[in-house]
């Protein structure tokens, strides 16, 4: 699996990705929070290219709802030109948003390392940092995976930047699980749980990737949901590998007869995945079940008949809130498509607003108001 999770490439494609949730055990409030992006002066210039020139966006009108099919089709717009680019800076400033933008759009690593070089220190820009270090390379036959010292070292960058965040100490445990270093894996899992704050950056990003698509001519409809759809959530990869690893440790350690480091394991994967509960992390529905496969891998593990400490209700009883709280997804995961049916552009317009500042969630309930 391509570490670098799409949440989903196109409108359409929200069911289909709820549906191999629903079949597999694998896996709030306008968020505020969030750094100031004051535009850096002296705007790297690009070399003009030969790509023709673009219109302003249409801020009115019809939607061109030609982009739902292309999108699912797998079909994308040529990326954007060097010379688009810096015509999108140049009038939208150097902020670490716009400059992730620009390399996840362009895919050129120019970008990122000019956002690298004028934000050091941003959290934004390190996470986008992480996620592109190269570490997909698979360990010749015969030798072990090894810890990419570049990816760790841009972790620690990242704790440094957002310490009350748990992502990095998240993707670190990915990092250290996947070289086999289980104590320090844990060890990163253990500090992400004492962190409250849970952030990625996502309105920052959403705002930055849509500005872009924008500055191409793209209909403001297009680029709102392409923005939103097109997020990249290296998280999710990485929180489901280092649940893995700790079920691989629960593992060993049962069949050693070590019951300590087996609940231990145990508690620390079903709070791992009650991480996603929170507002930032479930507003797509994605993060829910990602969330909840966590949870239910855990109870599934327990001795029969035990009842840990950690777990408010029986295991019984919280296996079943689960399988309600799938059901629950899977109703809310038809809304987009039944809104999309409608060809309605306001309602459409609306419900992805909702989807995008509050949750998946949220955006149902306003709809099945709206129908009553």
């Amino acid at each position: 699996m391509n570490p670098r999770v799409l949440i989903i490439v196109a409108v359409c494609a929200v069911v289909a990705v709820c549906a191999y949730f629903f079949t597999s055990s694998d896996v709030g409030a306008t968020l505020g929070r969030g750094q100031s992006e004051k535009p850096a002066t002296g705007t790297l210039q690009a070399q003009p290219s030969s790509g023709a020139t673009t219109k302003p966006a249409k801020k009115t009108g019809k939607a061109d709802w030609n982009f739902l099919t292309n999108l699912d089709a797998g079909k994308v717009r040529p990326a954007p030109t060097q010379e688009d680019i810096a015509r999108f800076l140049a009038k939208h400033g150097e902020t670490p948003a716009n400059l992730i933008a620009a390399f996840e759009a362009a895919h050129d690593r120019r970008w990122l390392d000019r956002a690298l070089e004028l934000f050091p220190n941003s959290p934004l820009v390190l996470m986008k940092a992480v996620d592109a270090a190269d570490n997909r390379s698979v360990p010749k036959e015969g030798e072990a995976y090894q810890a990419n010292k570049e990816r760790l070292a841009l972790i620690e960058r990242f704790k440094a930047a957002d310490p009350n965040n748990p992502v990095p100490w998240i993707l670190a445990a990915q990092e250290l699980f996947k070289s086999k270093q289980t104590d320090e894996g844990v060890a990163e899992i253990r500090a992400a749980l004492e962190r409250p704050a849970f952030y990625i950056y996502a309105n920052e990003r959403m705002d930055a990737a849509q500005r872009l698509s924008e500055s191409l001519g793209v209909g403001q409809l297009e680029a709102s949901a392409s923005a939103m759809f097109g997020l990249t959530l290296p998280h999710m990869s990485a929180a489901t590998q280092a649940s893995r690893g700790l079920m691989e440790w629960q593992k060993s350690a049962a069949e050693s007869g070590d019951t300590a480091s087996s609940s231990e394991a145990l508690r620390l994967t079903y709070e791992l995945g009650h991480t996603f509960a929170t507002p930032e992390a479930s507003r797509m529905l994605i993060g829910q079940l990602v969330g909840i496969a966590m949870e239910k891998r855990a109870l599934e593990a327990l001795p029969a008949g035990s009842q840990p400490d950690w777990l408010m209700v029986t295991p019984v009883e919280r296996l079943a809130e689960i399988e309600q709280k799938r059901a629950n997804v899977r109703e809310v995961a038809k809304g987009i498509e039944s809104v999309i049916q409608s060809q309605d552009g306001e309602l459409i317009a609306e419900y992805l607003r909702r989807m995008r500042n509050e949750s998946e969630a949220a955006a149902y309930d306003w709809l099945k108001r709206q129908k009553k």
